[in-house]
């Protein structure tokens, strides 16, 4: 779809800590930004649990205020306009009560009504507390509120089993974690998923490892990106896209495979992805 065509269309990603936005759908929020969809990122915690760089970059009492100022310099690097941190506490997820934090969750989805939303998938690609609390929590959230309607759609980001091995993440920690149906080409927007990785400055240890650099180096891996979509589910037994298939060729050899087999080729209807 042409950009001008994508006004009006809404995304929100759902995050549990500074730079989740960045690490997995980072390049699809700014290519998407770019055509003119109304993006949100709504971050459950400040990340006040994480490292302060090494050697630090702040204080342990500052990491929160620092962690937050990288996570809104990130998303103006992805064009995401619309930044909103929440108050809990990381690594503490698992002790909020469920149903507030359903219900916190669906009251952002009630007022942004998006026709996308974006979180962790239910291993949390990482195995960590806080990403699989929030995948459930988002779910319950989006089948309370925008699956009724039959408009809106529920993607899991997740990464390709080669890219698990590739990054010395060893086993998906859920089979869904690797599971693709759906590829997003943003290879114009990769240069922004790199600008915005590198404002996550206290977390330079992680992108390294990640990514093989702080900032992480130009990679043409970069630009492709990977989803599982959860709502509406697909139905078994379709073929890869033809537009998947006919890209796959410039994709690199590691997700060449989860290109080529992806069902849907973008996030949104077939006449916008």
């Amino acid at each position: 779809m042409p950009e001008a065509e994508m006004g009006g269309r809404r995304l929100l990603c759902l995050t549990a800590h500074p730079d989740d936005e960045s690490f997995s759908p980072g390049a699809s929020l700014a290519r998407y930004a770019a055509q003119g969809v109304e993006v949100t990122v709504v971050c459950a915690t400040r990340g006040q649990a994480g490292k302060a760089g090494d050697p630090p970059l702040c204080s342990r009492a500052e990491l929160p205020r620092v962690r937050e100022q990288e996570l809104r310099a990130a998303c103006r690097e992805l064009g995401v306009a619309r930044v909103h941190v929440l108050d809990y506490e990381d690594g503490r997820l698992a002790q909020v009560a469920p149903a507030e934090l359903v219900a916190v969750l669906a009251g952002w989805m009630e007022q942004l009504q998006p026709d996308v939303v974006l979180t962790f998938p239910p291993g949390g690609i990482s195995g960590h507390g806080d990403h699989r609390v929030l995948s459930r929590a988002v779910e319950q959230a989006f089948r309370q509120v925008l699956a009724p309607g039959g408009r809106a759609r529920l993607y899991y980001f997740t990464l390709p089993a080669a890219v698990y091995r590739l990054n010395g993440l060893g086993s998906p920690p859920h089979p869904l974690d690797a599971t693709v149906t759906t590829a997003v080409d943003a290879r114009p927007w990769a240069e922004r998923k790199r600008a915005a990785l590198a404002c996550h400055r206290t977390q330079h240890r992680s992108v390294e490892r990640a990514f093989g650099g702080f900032p992480p180096p130009p990679s043409p891996r970069l630009g492709w990106e990977f989803f599982y979509r959860a709502w509406p589910p697909l139905p078994a037994g379709l073929p890869p896209h033809p537009e998947a298939v006919a890209a796959a060729a410039a994709a690199p050899e590691e997700v060449r495979p989860a290109v080529a087999g992806a069902v849907e080729w973008g996030l949104f209807p077939a006449a916008a992805g």
